[in-house]
């Protein structure tokens, strides 16, 4: 299982954070965004894991 953090920043981007790579912080103008933008990250982090 993935745990993401996700919020809306103060100049309105929406950010998604990654609980178990410190560091690994992606911003997108929606909350859709961002959350599709930190799983593809996470896939080209560890292909395998995010399969499951």
């Amino acid at each position: 299982m993935r745990e993401f953090i996700i919020y809306q920043s103060n100049d309105d981007q929406w950010i998604a954070e990654a609980k178990e790579i410190p560091g690994l912080r992606v911003a997108g103008k929606t909350r859709e965004e961002a959350l599709a933008k930190i799983k593809s990250a996470l896939l080209i982090y560890n292909p395998c894991r995010c399969e499951e």
